[in-house]
């Protein structure tokens, strides 16, 4: 029996629009970064930010829909790649995903408490 398990959920925003790119004929990659917000000590926060993958059609519509400040739900696996340069190894840390979930309701809500801070401070 196998006790090992890999998963991972994240929501966050996307730091910038989505990169996709073919990979032969019929394979595409999309990528992104995710910023997830995390609490430290007392209202102190700090961001991390997340180098997320998604492959084939999933990828494609993923590229089509999310954009830059979109908030998004995320789930997939963790993956370590490490590669050789120079002599020198480098290890690079990938969310591979399987699932993304817009949330367009936190979108919304968002952009309300903006509006109305802007209202209270004109």
């Amino acid at each position: 029996m196998s006790y090992n398990f890999n998963h991972i959920t994240l929501v966050g925003r996307l730091v910038r629009d989505p990169d996709l790119k073919q990979i032969g004929e019929s394979n595409s990659k999309c990528s992104f970064v995710l910023a997830v917000a995390r609490r430290m000590k007392k209202e102190q926060r700090e961001t991390d930010f997340i180098p997320v993958i998604i492959w084939g059609k999933f990828g494609l519509n993923a590229s089509r829909l999310l954009k830059k400040g979109m908030p998004v739900l995320v789930s997939g696996r963790i993956q370590i790649r490490t590669i050789q340069l120079n002599d020198e190894y480098r290890s690079f840390i990938d969310v591979v995903a399987d699932n993304f979930q817009l949330l367009s309701s936190l979108a919304a809500t968002d952009s309300k408490k903006d509006d109305q801070l802007e209202s209270e401070s004109a």
